[in-house]
């Protein structure tokens, strides 16, 4: 039967491409791919003479017209949808057969062969390819807006069912109010423009409402757990009431529950260490909408500082609303200074705004412009227009607040106070302290929940504000001294100034003087004793480095100095250990620059040297999260601890990361000197040569008391170890 067929001999220019180009014996051939396709049609002449002749295709065009195009698409269907070619399978030899005569050979303007041939109308369209890329690209980005548009169906799902709960709840409660006969004043309070929650917020104060409610009968007793909802969701049954109606103050944010964390961020970790105004006050007045305690400016400048102690995300909080704290923080301050109009006077309120700009800006890492705004405070604080009592406690809080603020950071960059207080001036005369008042009371807090979870403590903040201005009144002296106001240092001025410092110390009220693991103090307590540590170095330092004393009152200084830093320091690991060096202030900072290089210069064990410069590093690098300035201070810092031979261990620079170079204007910015360090050398010009000579003599006249007895080696190391161990 096999008789019947002729065979077909296979071509010698196939297998000589074949064997030429690489290609497996097997490889199935196309008139595309074979040697005969360069021939430009002309029939093969190797081979058996009775092998039949195949026709070869003219030329063809890399793009084809439509036409030819549509007739490939339905060949390449024909083969099961492989393109017909050496390296796709075959699954129609009749598709392979119909390929080679679909050819286009791209004539134009005219017609391609095949359709002139068939009278059809020829077309060529714009050949376009995406990249791959692109179309990844392409699919992240719709991917992306996929999850933007979930994210906001479902905060706009979140939203309707707030507005749906408050619109019943707030409709409740403006019937029992038209009951009630309050009609007019809410009436009065809409037209002004005042939202429903804060209305309600102030009928919540009202006793005929109470008194109404309780009389309502049983079958209406439903009211009253509509009231007690609204109250649980604003709290406005506790002093410290979170505050509504944020809108009526900032537009950079509608969501009342941020307004509302960021409060209690700042009225926890910034107020009781700068007090610049009222609390109760302020939030009262913010409450009720008038603008006697509060401003839009000032309620933008707080939450532009507590922006740096902002953790994301936050629970109650939507992603738009906290999508870059830093983002967010520029909004709030941005506001803030729109609302400052220049002028020659200013309301209280915008003064206390400026001082808050300060806290801000500094701790941004913005040092030049926030010195502005501090001495805009301090220039323009003045006596109010109405002489109440409550305005003169609100002024004296503000003008000690600013007055202090301004002293502490002329200490840190080594400059003259601008417009300080008059020394005759008595601290805090109408001024209720915490002993004697209803105390305030402080809890920590970090999210949302902290309010109610964790318990409350006394205060004592505004006791605290009043010893810090005590303490800053020396501190404003301390800068005079060395300043060359009051000719050259002598050591009855210098003593003079140490020994107020120590009376300030043991004069201290029972409630803040106490800082042992025993009595668990409070941030701006621990605070105010930090600050104290570093008037006392920074009053003796430049005694130390100057060499104008004798070996035995050279080293009572150098030890007194280190005996501070060493406490200081310990202090700092306290108050890191209860409540991390994550929310601490930008000036505490300085101050433990400051204790630091005063234990590295100035101490005896130069052992403690690694220790110590770990131990600052380590603190830094927890508050550097919320406040930028800390990196240049950083950088700072190890210079000056590499100049005397000590650079951070290897496991020190793992947990510090990237060491990032910080130029001229970055310094700049973070304390508006290319150094943090006391200027010593140029102090002690103004230091009298014959200082040394009247030392012991002074000291005895004025101490009143015997040299503290000195400190061995190991104790010394026994409390930096202690310093150390924040575990």
């Amino acid at each position: 039967m096999a008789d019947n067929y002729r065979a077909l001999a296979p071509s010698s220019q196939s297998t000589d491409h074949s064997s030429s180009s690489g290609k497996a014996s097997g490889a199935f051939d196309t008139p595309l791919t074979s040697s005969g396709a360069n021939s430009g049609g002309a029939e093969s002449n190797s081979g058996d003479g009775g092998q039949r002749r195949r026709k070869q295709p003219g030329n063809v065009t890399v793009m084809a017209c439509t036409e030819c195009r549509k007739a490939r698409a339905k060949v390449r269907k024909l083969n099961g949808g492989y393109a017909c070619g050496p390296d796709f399978p075959v699954v129609s030899h009749t598709a392979v057969f119909l390929t080679f005569y679909l050819q286009c050979d791209g004539q134009r303007p005219a017609s391609c062969s095949r359709c002139n041939s068939r009278k059809l109308r020829c077309l060529y369209e714009p050949h376009t390819k995406t990249h791959k890329d692109d179309l990844l690209r392409e699919i992240e980005s719709m991917r992306q807006e996929h999850a933007g548009l979930q994210d906001e169906h479902s905060e706009l799902k979140e939203t309707n069912r707030d507005l749906e709960q408050l619109q019943h709840n707030q409709s409740v409660i403006l019937d029992i109010l038209t009951n009630n006969g309050h009609v007019e004043e809410v009436i009065r309070r809409l037209r002004e423009g005042e939202s429903r929650e804060s209305i309600a917020l102030w009928l919540q104060g009202r006793p005929e409402l109470r008194q109404f409610i309780a009389s309502i009968s049983e079958s209406d007793r439903h009211l009253i757990a509509v009231v007690g909802r609204v109250e649980s969701l604003f709290e406005v049954s506790k002093p410290s009431a979170s505050p509504i109606g944020s809108h009526r103050w900032t537009r950079v944010t509608q969501s009342d529950t941020l307004i509302r964390h960021l409060f209690e961020l700042y009225f926890t970790w910034v107020h009781p260490v700068h007090m610049l105004f009222p609390e109760v006050n302020f939030l009262e007045s913010y409450r009720n909408g008038d603008e006697k305690y509060c401003s839009s400016a000032l309620v933008n400048a707080i939450c532009g500082m507590a922006c740096h102690l902002l953790d994301s995300p936050v629970p109650g909080v939507t992603s738009r609303d906290v999508q870059d704290r830093m983002n967010l923080r520029n909004g709030f301050m941005d506001e803030a200074r729109n609302l400052l109009t220049p002028g020659p006077r200013f309301p209280m309120t915008s003064i206390q705004a400026f001082a808050v700009m300060f806290t801000a800006d500094l701790s941004a890492g913005k040092a030049r412009s926030a010195a502005g705004y501090l001495r805009c405070a301090a220039d323009h604080i003045r006596a109010p227009s109405e002489s109440t009592d409550e305005a003169e406690a609100t002024l004296q809080l503000s003008q000690w607040g600013i007055h202090t603020l301004n002293t502490a950071w002329s200490g840190i960059t080594y400059q003259k106070p601008f417009n300080p207080v008059s020394p005759r001036t008595e601290v805090f005369i109408n001024v209720a302290l915490d002993q004697d008042s209803a105390p305030e009371q402080w809890r920590y807090y970090r999210q949302p929940g902290d309010d109610t979870n964790n318990p409350k403590r006394q205060s004592f903040a505004i006791l605290t504000a009043c010893q810090s201005a005590k303490l800053f009144r020396i501190v404003h002296d301390t800068i005079n001294v060395y300043c060359g106001a009051r000719g050259k240092v002598t050591a009855t001025a210098v003593i003079g100034c140490f020994k107020r410092f120590i009376d300030w110390k043991a004069n201290l009220p029972e409630e803040i003087a106490r800082t042992d693991e025993e009595s668990q103090p409070l941030p701006h307590v621990l605070a105010l004793h930090i600050q104290y540590s570093v008037a006392i170095i920074q009053l003796l330092a430049p005694l130390a480095a100057c060499g104008y004393f004798h070996e035995e009152d050279d080293q009572h200084i150098r030890n007194t100095l280190t005996n501070h830093a060493r406490t200081g320091l310990n202090l700092v690991a306290h108050g890191n250990r209860l409540y991390s060096s994550r929310y601490g202030m930008p000036i505490t900072a300085f101050c433990i620059l400051h204790m630091g290089d005063a234990l590295i210069q100035y101490s005896s064990d130069h052992s403690l040297g690694h220790n110590v410069l770990a131990f600052c590093l380590d603190v830094l690098q927890q508050n550097r999260a919320g406040f930028p300035f800390c990196g240049p201070l950083q950088q700072l810092f190890r210079q000056n601890a590499k100049a005397r031979g000590i650079v951070p261990d290897q496991d020190v620079e793992a947990r510090l990361g990237p060491n990032n170079r910080y130029g001229v204007d970055d310094i700049l910015d973070a304390c508006t000197r290319l150094e943090y360090s006391q200027p010593v050398d140029q102090i002690k010009r103004y230091i009298d040569r014959n200082i040394g000579a009247n030392w012991t003599e002074e000291w005895n006249k004025q101490m009143d008391q015997q040299r503290p007895r000195r400190q061995s080696t190991a104790d010394r190391s026994m409390q930096i170890t202690s310093l150390l161990n924040t575990d």
